[in-house]
């Protein structure tokens, strides 16, 4: 069956870029990272290629070293609430944890900034999974992962409970009969394993519906976290037919929680544009030469995704029973489950997957890089993608300009956001199982 919606395009805007030589671009001052300014240039960008929304990840712990930038500065309901105060139309994704947070003051902060943006916030829910990130809380370390997403069901259900707990008459026309002023506040009087929680939210519900709800989930509580409650759900890095088994088994576990609107998946590429065919094929072989894997590299690839490097010919094709158990790994289940689909899928060694992690996978003409995008999004791959540009604002600000003219040439996405509509107004309850 042909498609009859349209490409969703997220632009992810934390700090310099993603590239760690990023911040330390000569021509720029340092202090750049911590400004409204060099972000609202980007959100502008993003604005101008009709983006659904600009997104931002978080790790409250500093990370910062010659090699790496520091990714995770400001905080994210700060920052998002202060630039779509600027600029308009476009959506701000807010990444919160449940694992070190309160639902009550995070219910309050999503659904004041829904509220004063007109219906344009989404909270993307995660559990922390880094130890450096529990020792900033008081927690008695990192909870296992059953506890970290059992407390997360949870705190996403009271969440979204107190988001609809006070249902404001914002017209006369909203006003049932009998009814006062204010509308219906009502208690929610949640009393859980890890809350109690009387409510209702000091917030009342905004005219446009609830804050929408994203999700990054790979293992097998994070699909049933994200196909109970999100709207839009991130895909860790994968071949293209592992992403689309990921899409199919997403969709399958949400209509089991009898949900007709679907989560919307995007996965996310860092393009590099450049002028020409030839300079593609150059850049590639350039890359070949100089980002060649380490031993070590290879090693830590391999611990990730359940490998014995010792007992591993680094030079065969790897099969499924080269893989173990994981376990209580630092590195989110999902990651490694798309690790190991990508290097089953593309028939990698080893060393050739630990190639693929250090090097660009996606380098091309502008229309190169539209026809991967439309080629995954025409095969029901996904249903659009996070662009994470490797320099801030310039590879951002390249693709908008050479690539999405050429999207906008097709059917698939939209010109303008009078075209894309208001997709997010009057978004549905959460269902109740």
């Amino acid at each position: 069956m042909a498609r009859t919606d349209q490409i969703e395009l997220n632009a992810w805007l934390n700090s310099s870029g993603a590239a760690d030589d990023s911040w330390l671009a000569p021509d720029k001052p340092l202090g750049r990272i911590f400004t409204l300014e060099h972000y609202e240039h980007a959100a502008r960008i993003a604005h101008r290629g009709v983006f659904s929304n600009i997104f931002l990840s978080d790790r409250p712990q500093l990370i910062i070293s010659e090699q790496e930038r520091p990714e995770h500065i400001l905080d994210p309901v700060a920052l998002i609430s202060a630039l779509l105060s600027r600029v308009p139309d476009i959506g701000g994704v807010i990444t919160s944890s449940t694992t070190y947070n309160d639902p009550y003051t995070l219910a309050r902060q999503v659904q004041s900034a829904n509220l004063l943006s007109g219906g344009r916030v989404g909270w993307n829910i995660v559990t922390s999974w880094n130890p450096a990130i529990a020792d900033n809380y008081t927690a008695a370390g990192l909870p296992s992962r059953a506890e970290r997403y059992a407390r997360a069901f949870e705190f996403v259900e009271v969440v979204t409970r107190l988001w609809e707990s006070w249902h404001f008459p914002w017209t006369e026309a909203d006003r049932r009969p009998g009814e006062l002023y204010f509308g219906t506040p009502a208690a929610i009087n949640h009393a859980g394993t890890y809350f109690n929680v009387k409510g209702p939210l000091n917030v009342p519900l905004g005219p446009t519906g609830r804050p929408f709800i994203v999700q990054a989930g790979g293992s097998d509580e994070g699909i049933s976290l994200a196909a109970r409650y999100a709207d839009l759900v991130y895909a860790a890095r994968s071949s293209r037919e592992g992403t689309k088994a990921f899409r199919a088994h997403l969709h399958e576990t949400a209509r089991g929680y009898g949900r007709t609107a679907l989560p919307r998946v995007v996965a996310a590429i860092s393009p590099i544009i450049v002028s020409s065919e030839a300079e593609a094929a150059e850049q590639r072989r350039q890359f070949a030469e100089e980002l060649v894997p380490s031993a070590a590299d290879e090693a830590r690839i391999a611990r990730t995704i359940g490998i014995d490097p010792a007992t591993t010919d680094r030079t065969r094709r790897l099969t499924p029973e080269d893989f173990q158990p994981i376990g209580e790994s630092i590195v989110p289940l999902g990651v490694v489950r798309a690790k190991i689909r990508l290097a089953l899928d593309k028939g990698f060694s080893l060393a050739e997957l630990a190639r693929h992690e250090i090097q660009p996978s996606l380098i091309g003409t502008p229309r190169q890089v539209a026809d991967f995008v439309l080629d995954w999004w025409l095969d029901k791959a996904v249903d659009g993608f996070t662009v994470s540009p490797n320099r801030l604002p310039e590879d951002l600000e390249i693709f908008v300009d050479q690539v999405v003219p050429l999207l906008q040439a097709t059917p698939y996405y939209a010109s303008s956001y009078e075209e894309r509509g208001a997709r997010r107004a009057g978004l549905p309850a959460v269902q109740r199982v």
